[in-house]
Order: C-alpha cells, then sequence, then structure tokens
C-alpha cells in the first residue's frame, strides 16, 4: 500500500467531537465562528479548532469550502453538492440541484485530466438581503 491511500487510524478526542458537532449543527461556518461555538463549550485555543478541522477534512468527514479568497467554510454534507453564496451576507447554501457526475467524465474526455470531482458555487443575494434592497 502507498502512502497515499494508507489511512492513518486517529483515537477520537473530545476536542474533535465538538468541533464535528459545530459543523454539522452550522450552516457552513468560518473556522473562527466554530471557534466561537466550540468554546462555549469547552475551552480551547483556535489553534486546536483549526487543527482539528484539518484533520476532520483528511478523514473525509467534513470538507472547506472558499467561495471568498481569504475565508474557508465547512460542510459536513458527505454527498457531493453544489452551493449558494450570497456576495452580500457572505453566506453560504447548499443548492437544492442533483451533483452532475457526467460534468467530470465530459470534462475527463475533452481534457485528458483523470477527474476527481468538480464544485460549482452560484453567486448572487439571498432572500434576505434581497428584501433589504
Amino acid at each position: 500500500m502507498n502512502k497515499k491511500n494508507r489511512r492513518t487510524i486517529r483515537r477520537s478526542t473530545s476536542q474533535r467531537k465538538l468541533v464535528l458537532e459545530a459543523v454539522r449543527n452550522g450552516n457552513h461556518l468560518s473556522a473562527r465562528e466554530i471557534f466561537v461555538l466550540v468554546s462555549q463549550k469547552k475551552p480551547m485555543s483556535f489553534g486546536t479548532v483549526y487543527r482539528n478541522l484539518q484533520i476532520l477534512e483528511e478523514d473525509g468527514e467534513i470538507i472547506s469550502i472558499q467561495t471568498d479568497p481569504s475565508l474557508l467554510r465547512y460542510d459536513s454534507q458527505q454527498c457531493r453538492h453544489y452551493h449558494l453564496h450570497c456576495k452580500k451576507c457572505g453566506k453560504i447554501f447548499d443548492m437544492p440541484i442533483a451533483y452532475r457526475e457526467k460534468f467530470d467524465r465530459e470534462a475527463a474526455e475533452k481534457s485528458g485530466f483523470a477527474i476527481d470531482f468538480h464544485s460549482i458555487s452560484f453567486e448572487g443575494l439571498c432572500h434576505d438581503c434581497q428584501d433589504e434592497q
């Protein structure tokens, strides 16, 4: 087995459980937002929260979403899906349309790349921000 396919067995920690719970219960939260939530339940540093987010992502428990060049948000939904990003308030929402695996196959055929997946984020204004205008 090569290094890339070897999965590290990690011991589950109370901090990691709290971080995962915050991601699962939140709506595409940033590391800072997750830090605020978990710190209310158990004191821990921002570094501990961020390190656990990285581990959870490496282990396939969560994914990171980057719609802003300076901010990652985290999602626990395991199936591939698209996102909506509000340009005004910055919130991210799940897009209620099916993931199109045919895009992966088509891109692979036309480019020669071995495509693992694609990600699409739609930009616009959420309902709340539309109502404010």
